[in-house]
Order: C-alpha cells, then structure tokens, then sequence
C-alpha cells in the first residue's frame, strides 16, 4: 500500500477500533448513495458524528479511508468464502449444496454493497492494492483446494473471477436492468463445472 494513503493509526482499544468500524460504515454508507468525487472527508466525519479533526487522527485524506475500507472487504470476504469452503469439508456436503451457499454469499456481498463495491474495485490499482486483492482471491482459492480435494487451483481461480465479474458488472446496472436469476445460472453452471473437472 502507498504511504500516502496508509492510516495514520491502528487502533488498539476497543473504543478506537469501533471509531475506525465506524468511520469505514459511514464512508460506505456514502458511497453506496453518491459518487466518490462527492463524498469528502468531511461529509464522512459528519455521517461518522466525530470532528474532522478526530477522523484525521485515523485517515490523512480520503484515499487512506477508501484503501482501508477495501482492505476490510477483502478480509471479509476471504473469511466468508474460507467458511463456507470449510463447512463442505467439514460436513461433508454435496456438491449442490456448496454451490448454493457459494452463489448465495456471491449475490448478497455484491448487492449489499454494489455502489462503494464498484468504487473499490475502480480504484484497487490506483491506490496500489491489486496485490492485495490477488492475494485474497488466492487465499479463498487455497482454501477451496485444501477443503475439495483435486480442485484445480487454475481453474478455480478463473472461476472465481468469472463469476466476480459477472455478479459485480450486473450489480453495476440500473435497477431494471439487473438479471439476477440469470446471473444466478451462470454462477452455478461455472462453479458445477469447476467441481466435476477435479483430479
């Protein structure tokens, strides 16, 4: 990560880090609802209901806050698809199964957050975070190879960012747009086909 954008602090106390979780909520939660040109750091201080003053003891300028939100959403969803691949393991589910709860967490993290989701992904390069992202795509695909014996880890890969760039892209559209059961399909056409080219 740039230094540029680093945040100025890490919260130790629980107090600071609610601060930070909720920092990071509010600029979501303006993004979600305005362009990122629009949304400044004091609009994000404001919806947060701390001074400018206390966001600048966390975040030097709004790229630091945007590249911290991403870095949240990339943990995040590492630990939900790790889980999902783990409890397959675990409980031995079939295939079925596991592509459903797959589908399911790729559909709801992209629609929950679509609007500040696109603006991440916009700006993963020019904040110097691709090799974070890589490295969380590789990590949710380390976890599919070790939990689903014989998953070949290419293949999951381009899995992976097929069905990304098809739920992200259709998130994306005007509302009447959106084909959702459609994209639901293809999502389960892709990942039945990854499951059935094992060993």
């Amino acid at each position: 990560m740039k230094k540029t954008i680093q945040p100025r602090m890490k919260p130790q106390q629980a107090r600071s880090r609610q601060t930070r979780e909720d920092i990071l909520q509010a600029t979501a939660h303006l993004l979600n609802r305005k362009p990122f040109g629009e949304v400044s750091t004091n609009h994000i201080a404001k919806k947060t209901g701390i001074s400018i003053g206390t966001l600048y003891k966390y975040y030097p300028n709004k790229d630091a806050v945007l590249a911290d939100l991403s870095l949240m959403y990339m943990q995040r969803d590492a630990e939900l698809f790790g889980r999902i691949f783990e409890d397959a393991s675990r409980k031995r589910q079939k295939n079925d199964i596991l592509v459903s709860n797959l589908v399911d967490a790729l559909m709801s993290v992209h629609r929950d957050d679509a609007q500040v989701r696109g603006v991440v992904y916009q700006n993963l390069e020019r904040l110097g975070l691709l090799g974070s992202a890589q490295s969380a795509t590789r990590s949710i695909q380390a976890k599919g190879a070790a939990s689903i014996p014989g998953l070949n880890p290419i293949l999951t890969w381009v899995a992976i960012s097929a069905i990304n760039a098809a739920v992200h892209s259709t998130s994306q559209l005007p509302k009447t747009f959106q084909q959702w059961d459609f994209v639901r399909a293809l999502a389960e056409t892709i990942l039945h086909n990854l499951l059935n080219t094992r060993g």
